[in-house]
C-alpha cells in the first residue's frame, strides 16, 4: 500500500503558490478504460473542513464607549467562538460571455467579455443567549456607531468625553480573517481577509403570545457587509496566524474535570454510594 513517490504536486505549475499539499492530477484517474488501482491513494477526495474566524480589527468607536475593552472582547467572542455557522465566503470565478454565429447551422462561438469573482458577504448564525445580549450588542453597535433610526446620526456624539473627528468606515466597521485549514490543521487551504464588516441589522425583534404552543429558541442570522481579499497574499498571512496556533497537548480529553469536588450540602447527606460500601465493610462477618 505504498503511494506514488511524486503523488504530491509540490511547487510546480499551478501549485507554485499553494500553501497546502495537493495531489498531482497526473495520477489517480479512475475512469479510463479500467481503474488504476495502484494509484488509489491519489484518488482521495477533497473534504471541505470547517473554517474559523479571527478578529483583526475592531470598530474604532468602541474606544469611546463605556468599558471599551469589554466591547472589543465581546466582538472577538461573537466572531470567533459563538457562531453556529458562518457562510457567505466566496472565491469562485465566473466568465461573462457573448456569442456569435458560426455559419448557419446553429453553431455558436463564445467570446469572453468579462471576468468576475463571487462577492463575499459573511452571514453568521447565532443562538441568542439568556437576556438577549447578542441583539442588544448589535443594536447599540448600529445606533451608537452607524446610525440611530430616530436622529439619523450615530449616538456616539451624544456621549460626554472625546468625540470622533469623522465617521469614516473604520470608526464603525471591523476586519476579520477567515481560514479553512487542511485536515492536519497545519496548512491553509483557503483564506479571506474581509474588511468594512458591520451588521446589516439586528435580526427580527418581535413579541408574541401563544399559550397553546411551546416557547422557541431564538436563532439569529446576521448578515454582514464586507470587502474581501483572497489569494496568495491572504494565504501567506493566514499561514502565519495558523503557525502561531500550536496543537501541542490541545487534546480536549486531557483537560481537568469541570467539577472536582462534592458540594458541602451533598456531602452532608450521609446515605449514598460511599456510605453503603463503608457499611458493608464495617458489618462484614469476620473470617477466621
Amino acid at each position: 500500500m505504498s503511494r506514488i513517490t511524486d503523488a504530491i504536486l509540490g511547487q510546480k505549475a499551478f501549485g507554485r503558490d499553494a500553501t497546502q499539499p495537493m495531489l498531482d492530477l497526473t495520477y489517480g484517474g479512475q475512469f479510463g478504460y479500467a481503474p488504476r488501482l495502484t494509484e488509489w491513494v491519489s484518488n482521495q477526495a477533497y473534504v471541505r473542513k470547517n473554517l474559523f474566524a479571527i478578529l483583526l480589527e475592531a470598530p474604532r468607536f468602541f474606544q469611546l464607549m463605556p468599558d471599551p475593552q469589554k466591547w472589543v472582547s465581546v466582538l472577538k467572542s461573537l466572531i470567533e467562538l459563538h457562531p453556529k455557522t458562518i457562510e457567505g465566503l466566496n472565491a469562485g470565478l465566473k466568465l461573462e460571455l457573448d456569442s456569435h454565429n458560426v455559419g448557419g447551422a446553429g453553431e455558436m462561438q463564445d467570446e469572453v467579455t468579462d471576468s468576475k469573482r463571487d462577492r463575499s458577504e459573511p452571514v453568521f448564525t447565532y443562538v441568542e443567549k439568556y437576556g438577549k445580549p447578542i441583539q442588544n450588542f448589535l443594536q447599540q453597535w448600529i445606533q451608537y456607531g452607524i446610525m440611530d433610526p430616530d436622529t439619523k446620526y450615530p449616538l456616539i456624539g451624544t456621549l460626554t468625553g472625546q468625540k470622533p473627528d469623522d465617521m469614516l468606515a473604520d470608526w464603525y466597521s471591523c476586519s476579520v480573517l477567515f481560514v479553512e485549514p487542511d485536515p492536519t490543521h497545519r496548512k491553509v487551504v483557503q483564506s479571506w481577509v474581509v474588511t468594512n464588516m458591520f451588521p446589516k441589522g439586528t435580526g427580527d425583534i418581535v413579541g408574541k403570545r401563544d399559550v397553546t404552543s411551546a416557547s422557541e429558541v431564538l436563532n439569529l442570522s446576521i448578515e454582514f457587509t464586507g470587502i474581501a481579499q483572497t489569494g496568495l497574499g491572504t494565504n501567506v498571512f493566514a499561514q502565519k496566524i495558523l503557525d502561531a496556533i500550536t496543537l501541542d497537548n490541545a487534546n480536549p480529553y486531557l483537560r481537568p474535570s469541570i467539577i472536582d469536588k462534592v458540594t458541602s450540602d451533598v456531602e452532608a447527606a450521609t446515605v449514598g454510594y460511599q456510605s453503603t460500601v463503608t457499611d458493608l465493610g464495617n458489618t462484614a462477618i469476620p473470617r477466621p
